[in-house]
């Protein structure tokens, strides 16, 4: 008699190191034994995740949270078919941020359908760099790439004129070796995948900078928004909302 199928399932909890307490939040990447990430996640409201295993093999866990460093687990090998628990702790040591200093000047007119998608808010809170229409009119960009030279943890390499390669710093360089591809965002919707492999469309193949509103660029998955958190590429990722 054939035996039933059990997937393979690495789960277990994110806790602080000094209280014990569970990190809710905190997300939760996949890596193969090359360091692929394979899928992502966020931990629940008592810091638990659970990932099912693909097939046999080696696999490590990239863990991130805002105020946490970015921690590595110990590999995971999977020889046979089982469920495995773990439990990681993430170091309590506060994370200095750089001091942000906000000059009001005016009521900024706010565009309802950048409100209802987070930007302002993100904004407001700081990760990230961002644009909007005016500050992008100051840059005067022909293309997409112009908009993101001299951002910290943004890389721009031109071989021509209008042929710009954008890359960022991967999250680990143990795992991400070199540079790798942001991805790309477009009103929402995955416009184009990040990672390390070559392949696909040029930033300025995909974009008119006349057709933007506002620009969010961020240079490490632990600061993409939560809710394109599949999106997840080991350099972070660049959401553009055009203009309506």
């Amino acid at each position: 008699m054939a035996q039933p199928v059990v997937a393979q399932v690495l789960g277990g909890t994110v806790l602080d190191s000094a209280s014990g307490k569970p990190i809710v939040g905190a997300r939760v990447v996949l890596l193969d034994s090359a360091g692929t990430p394979l899928n992502a996640l966020t931990t629940s409201s008592d810091g638990q995740f659970a990932f099912n295993i693909p097939h046999l093999g080696e696999y490590r866990l990239l863990i991130s949270r805002i105020g946490y460093p970015i921690t590595i687990s110990k590999p995971f090998l999977f020889s046979s078919t089982f469920t495995a628990r773990v439990s990681l702790s993430l170091p309590s040591n506060p994370i200095t941020l750089d001091t942000v200093t906000v000059v009001a000047k005016e009521i900024e007119r706010q565009l309802p359908y950048l409100a209802d998608a987070g930007f302002y808010r993100r904004r407001q809170i700081g990760f990230g760099h961002f644009l909007t229409r005016d500050e992008i009119d100051k840059r005067d960009p022909l293309i997409l790439s112009d908009l993101l030279k001299g951002m910290s943890g943004v890389r721009v390499t031109c071989t021509g004129a209008r042929r710009c390669a954008v890359t960022m710093r991967a999250a680990n360089t143990m795992f991400f070796r070199g540079k790798c591809n942001p991805s790309v965002v477009l009103d929402g919707a995955l416009l184009q995948p990040g990672g390390t492999g070559g392949g696909g469309l040029l930033l300025d193949d995909l974009v008119n900078p006349f057709n933007i509103e506002a620009l969010e660029v961020y240079p490490g998955p632990e600061g993409v928004p939560v809710q394109y958190s599949g999106y997840l590429s080991p350099c972070g990722a660049i959401l553009v909302w055009s203009r309506r």
